[in-house]
């Protein structure tokens, strides 16, 4: 069982690496663009996407602790595939909300699933293999994915070439490499939440998560707060570039190069943690948001286009040091549900600001509108990380 179980490590560094190859992400937004939508158009797009993903995020979660990793990353693996196969029949708004809801759908039965079996497996195998090495394993994952992304893009700006349409054509072919990865992996074994009690089950997760001291609520708090605040940064860089006049044909190197610096530092995130401290990793977490949203606000050209590698290196960082934080104090029949709520929150930032950032850039244009989201996370960074900062004391234990 050790053996098989030790190979689940890597079938779910594979499965996130093709999982995230997506050669339609660094085209993304002229895509929908030349379907006629708005920037505001595009957030509402992400806002449903994110919606959805809210709707089933934690249901899905707690069916993962429920069914089984192994079935719900099969069940998210073929939504992908299906709703990549659609992609290139839709041409107008509703057709892609429809894409929207199926992806939404995947995503969320995926996410925190597979941190779960990493988790579960180290713990099923008592990390005789990988000893106290959890955190640089999650580093690792979130390496592979992104160079697997950073890969797509090349690929991606190579076909977009030939027309926007190309790299949407060939991603619905593509798209069910995790579905195939899915079958072989091995269901760990753990505790298992009992199905006849869900009332039960949630006032345990609730008390768990939510009412053993401030520590834990500080980092599902933070997590949330930063992955939202990279995820609606990174969906204004291709019109932004757009904006300052960078051809189509760049866009697949930039989006290489801005997701590669994601996996590089995850990639040494937890070695960067024990050289500076775990103030000082937060401090960064916090930091980076502010002076990537200024930066673009109040710059042009190549000195803009910098400034967006500000929101990957806080989202590198924000995916290893605060999902370590949290995934190393929940237990094993929790796990899934308490990753879910961190997408669950991310999301519901993402539907409230999102379409905001979206109307802010159509009418105001980028350097009012990033000015003001600066301003916000200048806020969060008070009220949201100092206070977990406060806690440093115990965040290592």
């Amino acid at each position: 069982m050790d053996n098989s179980l030790k190979k689940n490590i890597s079938k779910i560094f594979a499965l996130n690496s093709a999982w995230m190859f997506l050669i339609i992400l660094p085209i993304i937004v002229p895509f929908y663009r030349s379907k006629g939508l708005s920037m505001q158009e595009v957030f509402e797009l992400q806002s449903f996407f994110s919606l959805i993903v809210l709707i089933f995020e934690l249901p899905s979660g707690y069916v993962a602790d429920l069914i089984g990793r192994k079935n719900t990353l099969i069940s998210a693996s073929l939504f992908q595939g299906v709703g990549f196969s659609l992609l290139p029949f839709f041409d107008h708004y509703w057709g892609l909300i429809f894409v929207q809801l199926l992806l939404g759908i995947g995503v969320s039965l995926f996410s925190g699933t597979d941190i779960s079996i990493i988790y579960d497996s180290l713990h099923a195998m008592k990390n005789r293999i990988f000893k106290g090495s959890e955190a640089k394993l999650i580093g690792k994952k979130i390496f592979y994915t992104q160079t697997s992304e950073a890969i797509a893009a090349l690929v991606g700006g190579a076909l977009v070439v030939s027309s926007l349409d190309t790299p949407v054509k060939v991603q619905a072919f593509i798209c069910w490499i995790p579905f195939l990865i899915s079958l072989t992996v091995t269901e760990p074994p753990r505790e298992k939440l009992s199905s006849s009690a869900h009332g039960d089950n949630w006032r345990e997760i609730s008390k768990k998560l939510f009412k053993s001291g401030p520590l834990i609520k500080f980092i599902l708090f933070n997590n949330i707060i930063y992955s939202a605040a990279t995820l609606l940064a990174v969906w204004t860089f291709q019109d932004y570039w757009h904006s300052l006049g960078v051809d189509y044909k760049y866009f697949g190197y930039l989006w290489c190069l801005t997701n590669f610096s994601v996996g590089l530092v995850a990639r040494y995130a937890h070695d960067l943690e024990k050289k500076i401290g775990s103030v000082n990793i937060l401090l960064l977490i916090g930091s980076l948001p502010i002076i990537g949203f200024f930066g673009m606000g109040k710059s042009a050209g190549l000195v803009g286009i910098i400034f967006c590698f500000s929101f990957q290196l806080c989202r590198g960082l924000n995916q290893v040091i605060l999902k370590d934080a949290l995934n190393a104090r929940v237990e094993s029949q929790m796990r899934a549900t308490a990753n879910s709520i961190i997408g669950l929150g991310m999301r519901v930032v993402f539907i409230i600001f999102g379409p905001i950032l979206g109307w802010l850039i159509d009418n105001k244009g980028y350097e009012i509108s990033l000015n003001i989201f600066g301003a916000i996370f200048i806020v969060s960074f008070f009220i949201i990380l100092l206070p977990l900062i406060k806690l440093r004391g115990e965040f290592r234990k």
